[in-house]
């Protein structure tokens, strides 16, 4: 194995190990939290696509007038 699939292998299971203490901490959240959770990531969304499409995009998608 080269030096570079191992810094890739490594890099995979950093990723996977991250993955997997997020579900984790997660499956421990009460299902107030989870709501909570899933509101603030849709709304971090949203106001990222709004601030990154160029004005004459919005107006072909529905509701970012």
């Amino acid at each position: 194995m080269t030096n570079a699939q191992k810094e890739k292998l490594s890099e995979i299971l950093v990723i996977a190990g991250l993955a997997a203490f997020a579900y984790y901490k997660y499956s421990k959240l009460t299902s107030e939290e989870k709501t909570k959770i899933v509101s603030d990531i849709k709304d971090t969304g949203r106001n990222v696509i709004r601030e990154l499409i160029p004005e004459e995009i919005k107006g072909f998608i529905p509701g970012m007038k």
